[in-house]
C-alpha cells in the first residue's frame, strides 16, 4: 500500500508467475486502481519504471457492481503500455481468483478487458492452475530485419553461419517479435542482455502494425520428422527491461509462423 500525491492511497501486490517457487521466473507487480479515479498515462508509467520489472498491470474497479470477475487492465513496461501480455494476465486471473474459490466453486470465470480485447480465463483452485483463451491477430510482415541490424545488437553472431534475414511476426497490434533462429541451442548462451536495441529504422511492419516490438532467439534442440514435434529453447531479451525469463507471447508468435511454414507441427 503506497500514497501518491492528489491521489487516494492505491494497494499494490507482487507475485513470481509461472513457478511454486518464491523470487523465481517472472516477477508481476499488480496496483489496483481506486474505485471512482484513474492515475493517468504519465503516472501509471513513472509507477511502471519504478517497479522496475518487465510488466506491471494497473487493475481497474468491477465494471459493474456484483460481478468482480469482469475486470479492465492496462498493462506497463518500464517503457510503454503493451495492448497485451502473456505472464501479466496469468497473474492477473490468478491474483484475482485464489482467494475467492470455495469448495462448492472449485473452478472459476473471469474476464480481462485488455487494449487487445477480451480475455476470457478459468481458474481451477484445486490445482492452482488458470488458462486462458489467447487474442490473436496474427500477422507475418512483408519486411524482413536485416542480419547487419541484428548484428550490432549482438556481436557475437559475426562468427555465426546467419541467414541475410529474419521474420517479424505480430500476434496481436502492438505486440511484434523478430524471430531469430540460431544454428546451436549452446549459441544462446552468447547472448548480450545489456547490449543496444536493434536498430528500430530496421524493423518495418506493416503499414498500420507499428508497435513494441523485441528479439526472440531460438535454437532446434531435437525434431521428430514422423510426428513434426519440434522441441526448441528460446530467449527474449528486450534492452529495456533485460530478459524475460518465459515469455508466453513470444512463444505463441513462434508457433504460429513456423505452422504456417510448415503446416500442422507440433512445437
Amino acid at each position: 500500500m503506497t500514497s501518491l500525491p492528489n491521489h487516494d492511497t492505491v494497494q499494490y501486490v507482487t507475485l513470481d508467475v509461472f513457478t511454486k517457487v518464491q523470487f523465481k521466473v517472472n516477477p508481476l507487480a499488480i496496483v489496483e486502481i481506486p474505485h471512482g479515479g484513474d492515475l493517468g498515462q504519465e503516472l501509471k508509467q513513472r509507477i511502471a519504471r519504478e517497479f522496475n520489472l518487465s510488466e506491471t498491470v494497473f487493475l481497474h474497479p468491477p465494471l459493474t457492481e456484483g460481478e468482480p470477475f469482469n475486470r479492465k487492465c492496462d498493462i506497463f513496461t518500464v517503457a510503454e503500455e503493451l495492448p497485451f501480455a502473456g505472464h501479466p494476465t496469468i497473474g492477473t486471473f490468478v491474483y484475482l481468483c485464489r482467494e475467492r474459490a470455495t469448495a462448492e466453486s472449485a473452478v472459476q470465470s473471469l474476464t480481462l478487458l485488455t487494449k487487445a480485447g477480451p480475455i476470457h480465463a478459468h481458474y481451477d483452485a484445486k490445482t492452482g492452475t488458470a488458462k486462458a483463451n489467447i487474442p490473436h491477430n496474427v500477422r507475418i510482415h512483408q519486411s524482413a530485419v536485416p542480419f547487419p541490424s541484428i548484428l550490432e545488437a549482438q556481436p557475437t553472431f559475426e562468427a555465426l553461419q546467419l541467414r541475410h534475414s529474419y521474420p517479424l511476426v505480430s500476434i496481436v497490434k502492438g505486440m511484434t517479435f523478430i524471430l531469430i533462429n540460431l544454428p546451436q541451442v549452446s549459441d544462446l548462451a552468447s547472448l548480450a542482455t545489456d547490449g543496444p536495441r536493434i536498430d528500430p529504422h530496421a524493423i518495418q511492419p506493416d503499414a498500420g502494425w507499428e508497435s513494441f516490438t523485441a528479439p526472440y532467439y531460438y535454437a532446434v534442440m531435437s525434431e521428430d520428422e514422423a510426428t513434426r514435434h519440434l522441441r526448441i529453447r528460446s530467449r527474449m531479451i528486450e534492452p529495456s527491461f533485460g530478459e524475460d525469463p518465459a515469455t508466453g507471447v513470444s512463444d505463441f508468435g513462434f508457433s504460429n509462423c513456423i505452422i504456417g511454414q510448415l503446416g500442422s507441427t507440433n512445437a
